[in-house]
C-alpha cells in the first residue's frame, strides 16, 4: 500500500545552535539518567529482594541494547525528536504519535517522580517530610517553582550540568569504594543472590523477580533526554553515540555497584521499607564513620540532582511537544510562545499541572509512579528498536556514521541482534506492566486512548490522513519578519458600517493586541477646538458605543475616544505619531473620481503621510 504524504511549506526560521560536545551531552544526560538510582533501587528491592543486582544487570543490558539503537538512529537522523522522529521515518505519523505520546507520559512522570523523591532526602533535615501529605505538598510546590523558572525563560547551563554531574558521580563512586571495602563479602553476597528458594528472606519468587526487573527498568529510562539534545549537538553523528556509550558504561558500573553495596550493608527488607524512598541515604547511614556528615551531603546532593531531573522532564516535554506540533501531531496552540518571555507557557502549564495531578493521585506511593513511568518508556523503546530494524530493511544504503555491531542476515538485510533482543525485552516489560500493574495499565491505556482520539480528530480537521506522513518543506525567505500588531487604531464614521471595526478586532484577537476606536469631530476654523458641540458629541459617543459592543463580542480590549480636530486626516496622523500605533485600519468606499486613486481624498492624504502600516476595508458605493 502506497504511503500517503502531505507536504506542508513552513518558513525556515533557522535551527538551534549546535554547541554541545560529547562531554556536554554526557553531563546533561547523566543528570537525568543518574538521578533515577536515588529512587529506583528501593522499589526494585521491594520485589527482587536479594536478587536486585541481577534485576539491575538485566535492566542494564536492555538499556545497553536500547542505547545502541538510539545511537545508530540518532547518527542517521540528526535532528532532535528521539523515538517520535525515528518512528516517523520508519513507519508513519500515527506510529510516531504513539511513541511520542508515550514519551510525553514518561516526561510528565519524570517531573512527578523526581519532585516526589526530593522530600525523603530532605527528610534528613526536616522530620515533617516523613508524612506522605507533607511530601506531596512539597512536590507540588517544587513543580510550581519549576513552572515559574521555565515560564520566565531561565536556561540550563552546561557548566552547571558538568558541576552537578561531577559531584554526584564522585559521591556515588566514593560510596561504592567505601562500601565495597567495609561491607561486601562476595561468598555471602553470592549465597543471597538466589531466586525461587522457599522460605528464604533474601530470595524472591520468579513472579516477584520479574516484577522487580520491570521496576529496575525505571533506572535506565533517561536515554531519551540525550536523543532530544541531538539538534543542539556539534557533529551529532559522532558526538551523540559517543556520549550514549559513555553514559551506558558508567551507569552499569554505578547502578550494579550501589546495589551490591546496599545489599551487603542491610537486608532487602530494611532497604525496601525503612529506606524505600531514599535508598542511597540508607547506605551511608550504615557507614561506621562519617555516616552522619555524608548522609547530610547525600541528602542535599540528591535533592539538587532530582530537582535538575524534574526540570529536564519539564523541558523535555516542551521540546517534544514542539516537535510533534510542528508535524501536526498535536494542536499548535500547545507550544504557543508567551508574548513577552518567548517561552512555551501553554505546554509548560499543561505538563506541570498533569505532573501535579499524577502526584496527588499517587497518594505518596512511589510504586504507582514507577508503573506509569515504565508504561510510557517501554512502549517508546519497543518502537525505537522496531524502527531500527525497519530502516535496516527499507533503507540499507542510508548513511550510518555509527552502526550497531553483531548482526545477522535476514532476506538480504543486516538485522542487529541487540535490536531484536532489546525490542523483545522492552515489549515483554510493557506487557508485564499491562498484566500485573493495574495502576499503570488503567492510567496508561487511558492516556493512550485519549491521545489517539485527539490526534485523529485534529488530523481530520486539517484534512491530513492520520496514518499518512507530513513532510515539512522549509522555505528560506531572507526578508521575512513576523509582524506584531499590539496597538491598533480604527477611526469610526457615521452610518451602520461595522466591517472596519470587526476587522480591527479580528486582527487584535490574533495578535493579542488592543483596539483604540476614535471618532473625529471636525471643528470649523471659525470656532475654538474647545467649543462644546453637544449634538455632534452625542452622535460620536453613540457610534463609539457600537464599536465597544463589537469589541466585546471578540473579547478584545477596546479604548474609546472622541477627538476634536480641524480635519480627520490631521487628527489620525497626529495620534499615530504621538502614540506609536502598530496598525491603522481604515474604512472607505471605492470611488471613481478623477482626482483620486479610488480611495477618497482623506484616505489618500493619510496614505501619503502615515508612518505605520494601513489596512483598508473597501466597500462598493453601489
Amino acid at each position: 500500500m502506497k504511503e500517503k504524504r502531505s507536504t506542508i511549506a513552513h518558513i525556515d526560521k533557522g535551527s538551534m545552535k549546535r554547541v554541545l560536545g560529547v562531554g556536554d551531552l554526557f553531563a546533561v544526560g547523566y543528570g537525568d539518567l543518574g538521578s533515577s538510582i536515588y529512587y529506583a533501587l528501593g522499589i526494585t528491592t521491594l520485589f527482587a529482594l536479594g536478587a536486585t543486582p541481577i534485576s539491575l544487570t538485566i535492566a542494564g543490558l536492555v538499556f545497553a541494547f536500547t542505547a545502541l539503537s538510539y545511537a545508530e538512529l540518532t547518527s542517521m537522523l540528526r535532528g532532535s525528536g528521539g523515538s517520535a522522529s525515528f518512528t516517523r521515518h520508519a513507519f508513519n505519523d500515527l506510529i510516531s504519535f504513539i511513541a511520542g505520546w508515550g514519551l510525553l507520559l514518561d516526561f510528565i512522570v519524570t517531573i512527578a517522580i523526581s519532585a516526589f523523591a526530593i522530600g525523603p532526602y530532605l527528610g534528613f533535615y526536616l522530620g515533617v517530610l516523613a508524612y506522605p501529605w507533607a511530601k506531596i505538598a512539597l512536590s507540588v510546590a517544587i513543580i510550581a517553582i519549576l513552572f515559574s523558572i521555565n515560564f520566565f525563560g531561565a536556561k540550563n547551563s552546561t557548566r552547571m550540568s558538568w558541576f552537578l554531574t561531577t559531584l554526584t558521580l564522585s559521591t556515588q563512586v566514593l560510596i561504592i569504594i567505601v562500601g565495597t571495602i567495609w561491607f561486601v563479602n562476595l561468598p555471602e553476597l553470592w549465597e543471597h543472590i538466589r531466586i525461587g528458594i522457599p522460605d528464604s528472606p533474601w530470595s524472591p519468587s520468579w513472579i516477584d523477580f520479574l516484577k522487580g526487573t520491570t521496576m529496575a527498568m525505571v533506572a535506565f529510562t533517561g536515554i531519551e533526554s540525550m536523543a532530544q539534545l541531538s539538534g543542539e549537538a556539534k557533529y551529532p553523528a559522532r558526538t551523540v553515540p559517543r556520549a550514549m556509550m559513555l553514559a551506558m558504561g558508567i551507569l552499569l558500573f554505578v547502578y550494579i555497584g550501589l546495589s551490591v553495596v546496599a545489599l551487603s550493608a542491610m537486608t532487602p527488607q530494611e532497604l525496601s521499607t525503612t529506606y524505600l524512598d531514599n535508598p542511597i541515604a540508607g547506605i551511608v547511614t550504615k557507614f561506621p564513620f562519617g555516616g552522619r556528615v555524608l548522609g547530610g551531603w547525600v541528602g542535599i546532593l540528591a535533592a539538587i540532582i532530582l530537582f535538575v531531573a524534574a526540570n529536564a522532564g519539564l523541558m523535555g516535554a516542551s521540546r517534544l511537544s514542539f516537535n510533534m506540533g510542528e508535524n501536526y501531531q498535536l494542536p499548535r496552540m500547545i507550544y504557543r510562545l508567551h508574548k513577552r518571555y518567548k517561552t512555551p507557557f501553554v505546554s509548560l502549564a499543561i505538563f506541570a499541572t498533569l505532573a501535579a495531578l499524577i502526584l496527588i493521585a499517587s497518594r505518596g506511593r512511589l510504586t504507582f509512579l514507577a508503573d506509569l513511568y515504565t508504561f510510557g518508556a517501554m512502549l517508546a523503546f519497543t518502537l525505537t528498536h522496531l524502527s531500527l530494524i525497519i530502516l535496516r530493511i527499507k533503507s540499507p544504503d542510508m548513511k550510518r556514521p555509527f552502526r550497531v555491531p553483531f548482526n545477522f542476515k535476514w532476506r538480504g538485510a543486516s538485522i542487529p541482534i541487540t535490536a531484536v533482543l532489546g525490542g523483545l525485552a522492552t515489549f515483554t516489560t510493557w506487557i508485564l506492566v499491562v498484566i500485573t500493574k493495574p495502576d499503570g495499565r488503567n492510567l496508561g491505556l487511558a492516556w493512550l486512548i485519549i491521545g489517539l482520539v485527539m490526534y485523529i480528530f485534529y488530523r481530520k480537521k486539517h484534512a491530513i490522513p492520520p496514518a499518512g506522513r507530513v513532510e515539512i518543506q522549509k522555505i528560506d525567505i531572507p526578508d521575512y519578519k513576523a509582524s506584531s500588531y499590539k496597538r491598533i487604531l480604527v477611526p469610526t464614521r457615521g452610518g451602520r458600517e461595522t466591517e472596519t471595526v470587526q476587522m480591527a478586532c479580528e486582527i487584535a484577537k490574533i495578535h493579542g493586541g488592543e483596539v483604540t476606536a476614535i471618532h473625529v469631530i471636525e471643528v470649523p476654523f471659525s470656532l475654538s477646538l474647545e467649543t462644546p458641540l453637544y449634538h455632534r458629541t452625542v452622535v460620536a459617543e453613540s457610534i463609539l458605543k457600537r464599536a465597544e459592543a463589537i469589541g466585546r463580542e471578540f473579547h478584545v480590549g477596546m479604548k474609546l475616544r472622541v477627538v476634536n480636530a480641524r480635519s480627520v486626516d490631521a487628527a489620525i496622523l497626529e495620534l499615530i505619531e504621538k502614540e506609536e500605533f502598530d496598525l491603522l485600519v481604515l474604512g472607505t468606499k471605492i470611488s471613481g473620481g478623477a482626482g483620486t486613486k479610488g480611495y477618497g481624498s482623506v484616505v489618500e492624504r493619510i496614505l501619503k503621510s502615515t508612518t505605520c502600516p494601513v489596512w483598508i476595508c473597501c466597500t462598493s458605493p453601489h
